[in-house]
């Protein structure tokens, strides 16, 4: 009987979810909706096995997303059981991009009137090009993946107008749908006082954060103490007394969860420097910030997620001119003036509460089953 849900990850979720080791909830997408049937949940990770078979897709991959520029892992997901897992599955939930194009080979031999697919999109229509001339092709193997798919969930509202412009005969299938986070886990302490606070934070490691900015800023702001949580490999040798480095990423038992809270509640702003692209980047960071009661200082880009939600000193500050003065120069500003920053702090809780919590990520989802 075809009535499980199935979700792919590329990163460990299913022993986490299995050993209800699970702290904050918002990167397994749904998983945790209280109206699903737990026993009908299937969870399936990127794994890599040794055979004849993945050697062949492992070349595939390399040759594919080199030429290309898309996120091609077949080798982690191609197998016989999760075929059939697929096959079996009512609803198949493919969490980002890498996992839509690493599926497309199960995609294409199940029976999509009997089974629906939805992909969460973070990135697919902002690859960078390696080589031009394959533009075409790129764009071609989008629309192949887009039509093995029935609703393709955008995090950005920036990336889905861009799709839309590039695929407008697959629009219908597309939608704009906010990531949200466990604003039960991402609260403040009893004890949180934005006044108590010292340390500047920046968190992540996706490629769009600007990292040598992030490293000029700490350098010409050597009175303020920075806190980075990151593995981006230019931060990993940085070699100054006011930057305490945490080399660490979602998924590593390096920082955890709720280590990773009591750092936002000893900060009094997150910073996050970002390069132009249509990309959310910052998105998961800045929420979790926010709820937590952290002002956020991120940089302007074309990819920022809900430019009519969120309001410049209003629930955050946009840093439009994304240079060392500027970024600097505001950063001093916003540090010394506590109370310039603490009505942000409590409209940042109020917003994230109020539209970006899991329960409204629930209701989106369950409309879509």
């Amino acid at each position: 009987m075809k009535n499980k849900i199935t979700y792919v990850f590329s990163g460990p979720r299913r022993e986490n979810y299995l050993n209800n080791s699970v702290e904050a909830k918002e990167f397994y997408y749904g998983v945790f909706n209280p109206e699903f049937d737990s026993s009908n949940i299937e969870i399936i990770d990127f794994q890599l096995k040794k055979s004849i078979l993945n050697s062949l897709l492992q070349f595939f991959d390399k040759v594919f997303t080199k030429l290309f520029s898309l996120p091609f892992y077949t080798a982690r997901l191609t197998s016989y059981e999760n075929f059939k897992t697929f096959k079996n599955s009512s609803h198949i939930f493919l969490v980002n991009e890498n996992v839509g194009c690493s599926s497309l080979f199960l995609l294409l031999f199940i029976n999509k009137k009997k089974v629906k697919i939805s992909m969460f999109v973070m990135g697919l229509y902002s690859k960078k090009l390696r080589f031009r001339y394959f533009k075409f092709i790129h764009n071609l193997l989008i629309k192949l993946l887009i039509s093995q798919i029935d609703f393709v969930h955008f995090l950005g509202k920036g990336e889905f107008n861009k799709a839309c412009d590039t695929h407008p005969k697959l629009s219908k299938k597309f939608n704009y749908f906010p990531f949200s986070i466990d604003t039960n886990f991402w609260a403040p302490n009893e004890n949180f006082n934005l006044k108590n606070n010292s340390n500047i934070l920046f968190v992540g490691n996706d490629g769009n954060r600007d990292a040598e900015l992030l490293i000029n800023i700490a350098e010409a702001l050597p009175n303020y103490e920075f806190i980075f949580v990151s593995k981006i490999p230019i931060l990993q040798n940085i070699e100054l007394p006011n930057v305490n480095l945490i080399s660490g990423s979602w998924g590593e038992k390096a920082v955890t969860d709720s280590e990773l809270k009591e750092i936002y509640n000893n900060a009094r702003l997150t910073i996050i420097p970002l390069k132009e692209s249509s990309q959310p980047s910052g998105q998961s960071v800045a929420l979790q910030s926010m709820s937590v009661g952290v002002p956020v200082l991120i940089s302007k880009t074309t990819g920022f997620w809900d430019n009519e939600v969120f309001k410049d000193n209003v629930h955050l500050f946009f840093q439009n001119d994304n240079n060392l003065e500027s970024w600097t120069e505001k950063i001093k500003h916003l540090y010394k003036n506590i109370g310039e920053i603490e009505p942000i702090s409590n409209n940042s809780k109020s917003l994230t509460y109020k539209y970006f919590d899991l329960d409204s990520f629930y209701k989106r989802l369950e409309s879509y089953l």
